[in-house]
């Protein structure tokens, strides 16, 4: 090989290193594009889904209001009662499931994009780089 040859190879070599480090960042980039979105879907939708029970708690208030200025007695008071407290432990339940449905989600959107970016580059490619 020729002197002038050598030159070509060795300078051909930190192109393809950079070329190599622009396709790994767009990489990562997209990765991290995609688990935001897919988190600020999970948000959304939460928000969402937050308004709509706030609504029905506000039904079941003014239900619960009408409900026990109707009563005409201790046992009726008392039934009302019964029945919107076990629909709010319903309610609630359904609210802790949802939550930790959502969490789980994100964590595993957050735990797919960390375990992509912290893959190691190939060797061959480490060695380009560190050269």
């Amino acid at each position: 090989m020729t002197q002038q040859e050598e030159r070509r190879n060795e300078s051909a070599q930190p192109a393809e290193a950079a070329a190599e480090v622009a396709a790994e960042g767009r990489r990562r980039l997209e990765d991290f594009t995609e688990a935001r979105t897919e988190i600020w879907d999970c948000l959304q939708d939460a928000n969402r889904v937050l308004m709509e029970r706030m609504q029905q708690e506000a039904a079941l208030t003014a239900e619960l209001a009408s409900k026990l200025t109707a009563s005409r007695s201790i046992s009726e008071t008392t039934t009302v009662l019964q029945d919107w407290t076990s629909k709010h432990i319903e309610m609630t339940t359904e609210d802790t499931r949802r939550l930790f449905s959502d969490a789980q989600q994100m964590l595993n959107a957050s735990t797919r994009f960390w375990s992509n970016t912290a893959q190691a580059p190939s060797p061959e490619a480490a060695g380009r780089l560190m050269s």
